[in-house]
């Protein structure tokens, strides 16, 4: 009876014992590309810092001109931007009016470390197409500059935008947007005058 016992025992510690073991071999080790990977790649970075100055909620006065010449148009609206993801995207959204009517907007920003450029996407309701922009900064982040190519639903024709953050100082930045004319040539359509609420 008491060998039995014994045993038992015995048999319960190295099982014991064993499970550890298993679990450290059976436990996935890192692949050391993919290390190299997310180091390299996948953290935020000098840049990622450029577009957290953008973080917090601010007034936006938006002058709009609908065609090259053509007396402006004034809004009023609000914008937050928030990074998310651990300090890898800013995430826009904007809730404003616009020639009398509602409008509400969202984006994402991003600087893409493999691609070394910068990416934004933004959605509105004013339409159902993604906007997608690619670009660079100055080197200070004060300055970035992004153009999107895409289809004019007003008149099917290819067309392209460029737009400019200018950063003039912690509580004021300035968005800029340019298009094309009838005759091609560049003009500017919008200007957003941000200054920080919080």
């Amino acid at each position: 009876m008491r060998s039995r016992v014994l045993l038992v025992v015995l048999v319960g510690l190295l099982l014991g014992w064993a499970a550890p073991l298993r679990a450290q071999e059976e436990t996935p080790q890192m692949d050391p590309q993919m290390m190299e990977y997310l180091e390299k790649y996948a953290t935020p970075g000098e840049h990622h810092k450029h577009l957290e100055m953008l973080a917090g909620t601010w007034t936006a006065e938006t002058t709009f001109w609908p065609a090259p010449g053509a007396p402006a148009m004034e809004s009023t609206g609000l914008a937050e931007h928030t990074m998310v993801l651990g300090g890898r995207f800013l995430q826009t959204s904007y809730r404003g009016d616009f020639a009398g009517m509602p409008f509400e907007g969202m984006g994402i920003a991003a600087y893409d470390r493999f691609q070394n450029t910068y990416i934004e996407t933004w959605v509105d309701n004013f339409g159902t197409m993604v906007l997608v922009s690619k670009g660079t900064c100055d080197g200070t982040g004060k300055i970035r500059t992004i153009t999107a190519n895409f289809i004019d639903p007003m008149t099917g024709q290819p067309t392209e935008m460029r737009s400019v953050y200018r950063i003039v100082d912690p509580d004021h930045y300035v968005l800029e947007m340019y298009t094309q004319g009838p005759d091609g040539e560049e003009w500017k359509t919008m200007e957003i005058a941000h200054t920080r609420a919080n």
